[in-house]
């Protein structure tokens, strides 16, 4: 594979900058790359639009890229570096439990309002408050109480946060937790105003009036299937340093369609379709943005997937080289296990990959193996012929996505001799199914929160938010417990270890890839930054030359 980032590049932060090499940085007299006279505008392409742009209600990567722009954590996920946004400063008690942060002088909401810490304290409560029924609420059990308050065991106010006055906050921790402060930058974390919520209701932030920001940029039209811009926040603490005047997030399903924007100036990033890879191959910068692609396997009673050996029967079906080729023209890169190989390991400088290593299933599949399990999963099925088995396959709409389904349609097919039935819906709709259990299989993926495996193995036990597998392994839950408390690094890791290994022998999921993006960009674009952890896209601080 030509251009091929290295692991290595990926953890260090997999910022892809754009210098410039003449003129100077900010003048407006110079409008290159500009759509709109001296307006300083740069326009992103998303397959499918951001489902909300509610902070406490975000499960997505096109809402969480969104929301780095328009949302002001305690903290900043900088490429992996942590620095303080709302918060200036903070302290942490000796035994890593309690963290108290400091908020900035004049902290503003877009609409002028002061931006105070009983904001983020009331973020943070509605997150975990059952009555909002956040998917995400499973990123905030970290907090004291959360779990007990998550299942209406008790008050909201009971929960871990407080504000002892208008310029601090403090959060009590269940256990100490080296990636608390990266926590801090996500959107779910964000602040959010009780006037506002309690107004719009359901439709809180579903339009640009019915919201206030408190990131570098706000929301200012929202054209729902096509558009949404972004406009510079005057009244974000940092503004001076926010170089662009606008944002726009442009939805456009059919890759090829934004190849051709690109090449006409309507675009200034966009993704190159795999069957154009060598075409732009010269042109175009390569990376891995963190997404780690599987099929999930629905194990609610009732469901065909609940039986254990025809769910390996997939994962040795599959010949997850050929289906790269296959179904990406060889951009992605096969995977075989769970928890991306790159986050943190044990130790500074080291990636999890690196100190355990581990192949789940052969990356060309095994047909051996695949029909061993199917006839074990038959007799206990009580069925005499594979075809008797259909199997739903849920995915989006995308050209990309049917071509991904079709190529992994074949392959069972032929190897197992059960039917594989693709359904495509839009990408809202498939997160609301996937939510709902309403599949068997469903193509889906996810990019870790933090650079730890815990962001991976978190989503999977027994009473996760996000579980939406029915998995249930008494195991695999006491491991991820005992690496809450465990204070050596290189035991917890093992622990979390152990239970990614569990998790694969009970063939939870089928891995599929790491999916690596071909990107154009906009060769006037300068300080545009990806990276793998928590988001994709970073113009907070990018500029046209």
């Amino acid at each position: 594979m030509k251009k091929k980032i290295l692991a290595a590049l990926l953890a260090a932060a997999m910022t892809v900058t754009m210098l410039a090499g003449c003129g100077v940085p900010g003048d407006s007299s110079d409008d290159g790359g500009d759509k709109g006279g001296d307006k300083k505008s740069v326009t992103y392409r998303v397959a499918e639009e951001p489902p909300t742009m509610d902070p406490q209600l975000m499960n997505s990567i096109p809402s969480a890229t969104a929301a780095i722009h328009t949302c002001t954590g305690l903290t900043r996920n900088v490429e992996g570096e942590i620095k303080g946004d709302g918060a200036e400063k903070w302290d942490v008690s000796e035994d890593g439990l309690t963290y108290t942060f400091h908020l900035r002088d004049g902290l503003k909401w877009s609409d002028g309002e002061d931006l105070t810490a009983e904001h983020y304290v009331y973020g943070i409560q509605r997150l975990l408050d059952p009555k909002t029924a956040s998917e995400y609420a499973f990123i905030g059990m970290i907090i004291k109480n959360a779990s007990a308050v998550n299942k209406g065991e008790m008050a909201v106010s009971e929960l871990g946060v407080t504000a002892p006055d208008d310029k601090t906050v403090q959060i009590t921790l269940e256990h100490p937790a080296t990636y608390f402060l990266s926590m801090m930058a996500m959107s779910q974390f964000c602040p959010a105003r009780p006037d506002l919520v309690e107004k719009y209701g359901k439709d809180y932030a579903a339009d640009p009036e019915k919201a206030a920001y408190s990131g570098p940029f706000l929301v200012s039209d929202w054209k729902h299937g096509d558009e949404i811009i972004l406009t510079k926040n005057d009244n974000y603490w940092d503004k001076d340093s926010v170089k662009l005047d606008e944002i726009v997030i442009k939805t456009v399903l059919n890759t090829n369609t934004a190849v051709a924007m690109f090449e006409d100036g309507e675009l200034d990033i966009t993704e190159v379709p795999p069957e154009m890879s060598q075409q732009y191959d010269d042109q175009s910068e390569y990376f891995f943005d963190g997404s780690n692609d599987y099929l999930v396997c629905n194990m609610t009673e009732g469901r065909v997937l609940q039986n254990k050996n025809l769910r390996l029967a997939l994962n040795y079906a599959v010949n997850r080289d050929e289906y790269i080729q296959l179904a990406t023209n060889g951009v992605y890169q096969a995977n075989t296990r769970y928890v991306l190989p790159d986050v943190n390991g044990s130790a500074e400088g080291t990636n999890y990959g690196e100190e355990f290593p581990y192949e789940a299933f052969p990356s060309s599949g095994d047909e051996a193996k695949a029909k061993e399990y199917l006839n074990a999963a038959m007799s206990e099925m009580g069925v005499s012929d594979p075809s008797q088995i259909t199997v739903e396959l849920l995915t989006t709409d995308t050209d990309l996505a049917k071509t991904q389904a079709e190529v992994l349609q074949e392959q069972i097919q032929r190897v197992l001799g059960i039917k594989i039935e693709i359904r495509q819906v839009t990408y809202k709709q498939r997160l609301e199914m996937e939510a709902n259990k309403e599949f068997d299989l469903v193509f889906t993926g996810w990019v870790p929160d933090y650079s730890d495996p815990y962001s991976y193995l978190e989503l999977w036990t027994t009473d996760s938010t996000y579980n939406h597998s029915s998995y249930s392994n008494p195991e695999y839950d006491k491991r991820l417990k005992a690496s809450l408390t465990e204070t050596d690094p290189k035991t917890r890791m093992t622990e979390l270890f152990e239970a990614e290994k569990i998790f694969l022998e009970d063939g939870a999921i089928v891995p599929l890839q790491l999916r690596r993006t071909q990107l154009l960009i906009n060769p006037d674009l300068e300080n545009f930054n990806v990276y793998f952890v928590g988001y994709n896209y970073n113009l907070v601080y990018a500029d046209l030359k």
